[in-house]
């Protein structure tokens, strides 16, 4: 089989030196490596290092990342220096900002994704890729306030990615591709706040 990380041949669904990078890194070198146009797909096989946290700031750069990553893989232009200031600016996200500020970093980060592929700054020729972007963040953010319940990394990521992928293909004329099957959460044991059946993710 190959790494699901980096893609070379390994004994193991993630070779030992993958296991063995931190999980910022694993997140970096898988993206550098896929060639996916699936973001869940993508998040989900990083998410399976056995270094990357239940819950957390890593989440942030994870979302912005494989947005990046797969709007590429779908033919788009993005330098390798874009793919490693979307984790930049995802990991400059403090953990326990979704509680503390009012607004989950998730979404912003699908916002973080979109900024870097238009290149927005502040000078008025780049105002449509400030909307197109603060769009995302809204729609982002809505969704995840619709969910009730304990907070969850995990459920953030699935909903932000689901809609950021319909939004790439409708906004941003990509293909990226959504999941066949439902998306069913394999971490659920480990997240000790876990809402159980009440989150459409849960295996149940």
């Amino acid at each position: 089989m190959n790494c699901i990380i980096c893609g070379n041949s390994a004994e193991s669904a993630i070779c030992q030196n993958c296991a063995g990078l931190e999980p910022q890194e694993a997140i970096r070198t898988y993206c550098l490596n896929s060639a996916s146009k699936n973001p869940l797909q993508m998040s989900q096989a990083i998410m399976n290092h056995p270094g990357f946290p239940v819950a957390g700031h890593l989440h942030h750069a994870l979302v912005a990342a494989v947005l990046v990553a797969a709007y590429r893989n779908a033919g788009g232009e993005v330098s390798p220096e874009k793919l490693d200031e979307a984790i930049k600016r995802g990991n400059s996200i403090p953990g326990g900002f979704c509680a503390g500020f009012g607004a989950d970093a998730a979404a912003i980060a699908c916002g973080i994704a979109v900024s870097l592929i238009n290149g927005n700054t502040i000078n008025a020729e780049h105002a449509t890729g400030r909307a197109q972007a603060h769009a995302l963040t809204g729609e982002a953010m809505l969704n995840i306030a619709n969910n009730s319940g304990n907070r969850c990394c995990k459920r953030s990521v699935y909903g932000v990615l689901e809609l950021a992928t319909n939004y790439f293909n409708r906004v941003l004329g990509s293909s990226l591709e959504a999941p066949q099957e439902s998306i069913r959460c394999p971490f659920t044991r480990k997240n000790k706040l876990c809402n159980g059946k009440a989150c459409k993710y849960h295996p149940a």
